[in-house]
């Protein structure tokens, strides 16, 4: 699911999980209906149902399927209402959008939720095409209660409050997106691989849980996605935050991929080469300007290397001076001895004393992702200077 794809639809994703204002009057319900389906239409999502009943303020779309492109198989969601519908300047803005508890089995497995919302809809009209927001759908705040995922009748997932809340973009300011999971819990013990299992299980994370925030903002004329937080923190274990700063990530560059991720999938067993390239060129029009990864530890680091210390009948210290031994000798083989050094240096610290560990990439100027594709495979050991890649720990 891409970021951009999660904020634009993200009431079909919640439904699927597969994911008086001046001038305001009197709404049409089979033209608030219609326009429902072509704007989710314009996303690759088709939506069909059996009947629209209600009046201009509050309606229900009965018996609601969807389907996605390269997936035709309509998946059932149910009755959805649509309730305190306004019209304003064209736009239809919907108070508030309430869905069926869902639940859905396929072999064995289970998925469930429940309390899905959407509040302040936004459907546009059709033909502002001199609008960068033309053609998308928005909304103020979106949220599931609680999704549930169970194998045999075993709960081996569970998040509550799935939240996201959009602000659209206002003049030379770009749409800001914020949201998270307020706590999952995770059950790791049914894992089937034993190696896997086993290494659960020395480690004591049977079970998990924790939490998931996320913000940034984009702007629809030149793609600019800054992706500010996206963070996971694992009760003792740790939190693995990203950022990510590009541009060129448009309407047009999505639908483009999209279209061409379709054929893909109607046509699997035939020679994707061709579209594969045209994939390849899609990229050239994103522009990397920076990114970072950190992990902040919360015991995590420690019980590994007791773990690796207790496996290989070593003391702790011994593994610790054996890791930092060795990976000079793995970073050798990107040939860039000052980069190498650096990062044994910062990696060496962390172990020493595990806190936190961060990697950024922040190149002089933005760089083309066409251009960084074909210098990894020609020139390998010029992509850290190019990104301007550096490492830390415990700053």
């Amino acid at each position: 699911m891409s970021i951009k794809r999660c904020l634009l639809q993200g009431s079909i994703l919640s439904a699927l999980l597969i994911c008086g204002a001046t001038g305001a009057h009197a709404a049409d319900p089979n033209d608030v209906a219609a326009r429902l389906k072509a704007v989710f239409a314009d996303e690759g999502v088709t939506l069909s149902w059996s009947s629209v009943s209600g009046n201009d303020a509050s309606m229900v779309l009965n018996h609601v399927t969807a389907s996605t492109e390269g997936n035709p198989q309509p998946t059932p969601i149910g009755d959805v209402t649509l309730s305190n519908i306004r019209e304003e300047n064209g736009d239809y803005r919907i108070g508030k959008v309430s869905m069926p508890d869902y639940s859905v089995t396929k072999e064995g497995t289970t998925l469930d939720a429940n309390g899905i919302e959407i509040s302040g809809l936004r459907l546009p009209a059709p033909g502002k095409n001199d609008d960068p927001m033309a053609g998308l759908m928005l909304y103020d705040h979106a949220r599931i209660h609680d999704i549930s995922v169970k194998n045999g009748g075993k709960l081996v997932f569970d998040a509550s409050n799935s939240h996201i809340d959009i602000t659209p973009p206002s003049g030379d300011t770009p749409l800001k997106f914020a949201g998270g999971v307020d706590h999952f819990t995770a059950d790791l013990s049914a894992t089937k691989d034993p190696k896997t299992r086993a290494v659960i299980q020395a480690l004591g994370y049977e079970t998990i849980g924790g939490s998931a925030d996320m913000a940034g903002s984009w702007s629809p004329g030149d793609g600019r996605m800054d992706l500010d937080k996206y963070e996971i923190a694992v009760k003792n274990a740790g939190t693995l935050a990203i950022s990510l700063d590009m541009s060129g990530y448009t309407k047009d560059f999505v639908k483009s991929v999209r279209r061409v991720r379709a054929e893909m999938a109607a046509h699997p067993k035939k020679n994707n080469s061709a579209q594969g390239l045209v994939l390849l060129g899609l990229l050239q029009q994103l522009s990397f300007t920076s990114a970072k990864i950190s992990f902040t530890d919360d015991s995590l680091t420690g019980k590994v290397i007791d773990y690796l210390a207790a496996q290989q009948h070593m003391r702790r210290e011994d593994v610790i001076n054996q890791a930092k031994a060795v990976l000079p000798f793995a970073l050798a083989k990107m040939n860039n001895p000052e980069f190498s050094a650096k990062v044994t240096a910062a990696v060496s610290k962390f172990l020493d004393n595990p806190k936190n560990l961060t990697i950024t990439a922040a190149p002089s100027s933005p760089l083309s992702l066409g251009i960084l594709m074909a210098s990894a495979m020609a020139a390998p050991k010029q992509i850290p200077d190019q990104l301007g890649v550096t490492v830390t720990a415990n700053q």
